[in-house]
């Protein structure tokens, strides 16, 4: 999934990921998931568009046949026994990046892509935003407008 990356933040990038998950031919929305390999590519949540548009990379490659790679390496389970979430839904960690969030990977600081999405769009991080909240799983796209307008500000 190919996103173009923005030098937005705050409101201006709430709305931003906004309108690309709610454009009538994007079909890499899939509320649901942080992450997910569809036969047609990958496909994300509202947090991870957003993760996406400000630069964010990716620590794990997926191939077609859905394997899982960190650089040329599979990823094995001892990648994944320390983390607080499923290792393909971190992003390697950069400058803004609460330090106190950060979990490593093969020597590699990385951060789950909910802390850097709310912290990207002017919310805290350590705020439960998933069940209720802006990366709610069950979001409309009316609902999602609703939770902007409240929470982060009307569009600019």
């Amino acid at each position: 999934m190919a996103i173009q990356t923005v030098a937005l933040r705050g409101a201006a990038l709430a709305w931003h990921g906004y309108d690309l998950v709610t454009a009538p031919d994007c079909a890499t929305w899939d509320q649901t998931t942080w992450r997910s390999h569809e036969r047609c590519g990958t496909v994300c949540c509202y947090g991870s568009h957003l993760a996406l548009a400000a630069g964010g990379r990716w620590l794990v490659r997926i191939d077609a046949e859905r394997q899982e790679w960190i650089d040329a390496h599979p990823v094995t389970e001892a990648d994944t026994a320390q983390l607080n979430g499923s290792v393909e839904q971190y992003l390697i960690a950069e400058t803004g990046d609460p330090s106190h969030l950060l979990e490593t990977v093969r020597g590699k600081k990385v951060i789950h892509v909910r802390f850097r999405a709310a912290r990207l769009i002017g919310l805290d991080p350590e705020e439960p935003h998933e069940f209720g909240g802006i990366f709610d799983p069950r979001l409309t796209a009316t609902a999602l407008a609703d939770l902007l307008e409240r929470r982060v500000g009307p569009r600019p």
